[in-house]
């Protein structure tokens, strides 16, 4: 099933596709961005192509979705928001990616919280989770931006990881 597109006031919101590609491998490999993705160690290029080719290519995510995020007003790829499952704990996470150039300026929150609509309304998801390195504190605004809650550290991802959420109950549109 294709994944819908979404508008906000500033944002379209598209489904990620492979000619998506090479401008996600060259926000990955951005120092800033990666500053908190790859504790363990960065991947080579070779590595992370290949896992982004499986997922583009494939039917990943099962459920939710991956959106290539742009401006409204002058479309190319500022990143990406999307639901997808949290390791295998079954549960679904919001997660988002962006080019520096992107940050503060409300990027992030605006496209989360149209994704986080599509989760509970559309998707009839129950609850939507989210996990941050602990010191990105920039992460965390967002997510308490968009109505999530902190739960405290969580292990995920082989870390200790700062652990947000919120049930459909409590959600309240923006």
């Amino acid at each position: 099933m294709t994944a819908p597109t979404f508008e906000t006031d500033r944002l379209y919101l598209r489904p990620r596709t492979i000619a998506d590609l090479d401008a996600c491998l060259e926000m990955d490999f951005d120092p800033d961005v990666g500053r908190y993705l790859y504790p363990h160690g960065r991947p080579t290029l070779a590595e992370r192509r290949a896992v982004l080719e499986r997922q583009m290519a494939g039917d990943w995510p099962p459920v939710g979705g991956i959106w290539t995020v742009e401006w409204r007003a002058t479309p190319g790829f500022m990143g990406w928001c999307g639901l997808f499952p949290l390791q295998e704990s079954g549960l679904i996470e919001i997660g988002y990616r962006y080019l520096p150039s992107t940050w503060g300026q409300g990027v992030a929150s605006e496209a989360a919280a149209r994704v986080l609509a599509h989760g509970f309304d559309d998707l009839k998801l129950d609850l939507i989770v989210a996990v941050t390195h602990p010191d990105n504190r920039g992460s965390q605004a967002v997510l308490r931006k968009i109505g999530l809650r902190s739960g405290g550290l969580r292990f995920f991802y082989g870390l200790d990881l700062s652990y947000f959420e919120l049930a459909r109950a409590d959600y309240r549109p923006g």
